[in-house]
């Protein structure tokens, strides 16, 4: 619960990013889902994805929100976060990703607390994370972060 409530928090934070902020430079996120209704490859819209660090957290996170989601199919949102970035050794993080309208999601998946890799590189990073569902769906997310937010 308390891994839900922190990602609700970082989602919030970062959607509030993608509203007021044009990034300077694109970062793509991509990811793939294998099995479910809603298995394929997504591609976010790289100028509406935000990457950030959120200090009071300790969490580095690669997240999008489409305002203009308007079908039941639609990719609404998503993130990958990394727990502790700073810290050395294995990461540990977590992938989310909605699918729905802006307003009304038809379904979301959640993994918390998975490995995810962050590799860091002058004022951004690159992301990666897989794991599955409780209910066996695959998710892949990767993300390269061309420059980095501090919230």
């Amino acid at each position: 619960m308390k891994q839900l409530i922190r990602s609700a928090v970082v989602l919030a934070c970062a959607a509030g990013l993608v509203a007021a902020h044009t990034p300077a430079a694109a970062n793509p996120w991509t990811i793939l889902v294998s099995g479910g209704p809603y298995a394929g490859t997504y591609h976010a819209k790289a100028d509406e994805v935000i990457c950030f660090y959120a200090k009071d957290h300790d969490t580095y996170a690669a997240t999008f929100r489409d305002f203009k989601a308007n079908t039941p199919r639609s990719l609404a949102e998503g993130g990958i976060m990394v727990d502790k970035p700073y810290v050395a050794g294995a990461k540990k993080g977590d992938l989310q990703v909605a699918f729905g309208t802006d307003d009304k999601r038809s379904i979301s998946y959640d993994v918390h607390a998975v490995p995810v890799t962050l590799t860091l590189k002058g004022k951004g990073a690159d992301l990666a994370g897989v794991a599955k569902t409780k209910d066996g769906v695959s998710l892949q997310i990767t993300a390269s972060c061309a420059e980095t937010d501090k919230v």
